[in-house]
């Protein structure tokens, strides 16, 4: 089998900036998950990854780089190298809607893109899109309120605290605290979002979905700075009336989405004091960082179950928090 796996800023994406313009987080985070899923990978098929020249250095498990020419079409390129292969695999951010883009050029390309469909990775993509979606279906989520969708106007003044952050935004990129709800309408835009900040243990959990099963990962903590909610890295995984409460509180929130899903999904959750108290807080239709723990709390490659090359029920073999890592994808476990 061989695999197209394209990362979007190590893979060319942002050749058009220089390297001091593209934020660090994303620069690498992006290279943690393509080289974890590139090791993976090549336990089971022949990976092609297009590449950045400025990323040629960087160290991966693959049988074939595809060289990016900056002054060309980036999908083109993808497009050509992807028809090489039997099927591929997006790691790229939803922001200006350049994951869609991405899953669709290559399909309109006839390439099989391990992904959502077309209205799953819309909603998703869009935090407005997925709130009134939840809020449909009953599922816990915060009060929000869009320049666009006030309903909630009234009750989201009586909570103490607030964030504003992009619609479409990845992971904590860009996300405002208030303490102040005048404050933070007024510095509410168009394309944002605002939420009343809900207390909790900040967690997420991952489902991968292939044509033939749906399997939850085990679920884990996340390290959030304080200031800027900045990603620090996760540690996991949880015990087990955590994992039973992200589970069912996930599985309600994949049910309201629109179908299909297909692939890698991590969702962002809350868990309160109670059960009562949990919330949904984002659903990410894409790879996500925790990817570089996960793979090794379970007996299963990570690859293999996306790509349906294995199947089964998947056990953890990791105690309570025993793999931590960091958003560079450095990993310990054990502490080792």
């Amino acid at each position: 089998m061989r695999i197209f796996v394209g990362e979007y800023v190590c893979g060319g994406g942002l050749a058009g900036q220089t390297l001091d313009r593209i934020p660090a987080g994303l620069r690498r985070e992006g290279a943690a998950m393509l080289r974890a899923v590139s090791a993976d990978m090549s336990k089971i098929a022949e990976t092609v990854v297009p590449i950045d020249p400025r990323f040629e250095s960087l160290t991966l498990d693959v049988a074939e780089k595809v060289s990016m020419d900056p002054a060309a079409p980036l999908w083109n390129q993808w497009i050509a190298a992807a028809k090489t292969c039997d099927a591929a695999l997006i790691i790229a951010p939803e922001s200006d809607g350049v994951l869609a883009k991405a899953v669709a050029m290559l399909r309109a390309g006839g390439v099989d893109v391990i992904a959502g469909s077309g209205d799953f990775l819309r909603v998703a993509s869009d935090k407005l899109l997925t709130a009134k979606s939840l809020f449909a279906a009953g599922v816990a989520h915060p009060m929000y309120m869009a320049l666009s969708d006030k309903r909630f106007l009234k009750p989201l003044k009586e909570f103490q605290r607030f964030v504003v952050k992009p619609r479409d935004g990845c992971g904590t990129k860009e996300i405002k605290k208030f303490d102040c709800f005048a404050d933070a309408q007024a510095a509410l835009e168009s394309n944002q979002l605002l939420q009343a900040w809900m207390p909790g243990r900040a967690i997420s959990i991952a489902m991968v979905a292939s044509d033939t099963q749906s399997v939850f990962l085990p679920a884990v903590s996340q390290g959030l700075s304080d200031d800027t909610c900045e990603y620090e890295g996760g540690q996991g995984p949880l015990d087990d009336d955590a994992q039973r409460r992200a589970a069912a509180l996930a599985t309600r929130a994949i049910a309201a989405m629109p179908p299909t899903v297909r692939g890698f999904i991590g969702l962002d959750l809350l868990l309160g004091d109670r059960p009562s108290e949990d919330f949904v807080i984002e659903i990410n239709p894409r790879l996500t960082t925790s990817y570089v723990g996960l793979r090794r709390m379970i007996n299963s490659n990570l690859a293999a179950l996306l790509f349906d090359l294995e199947s089964g029920p998947v056990s953890c073999c990791a105690s309570v928090d025993a793999v931590r890592w960091t958003p560079d994808g450095d990993v310990w476990v054990d502490d080792q």
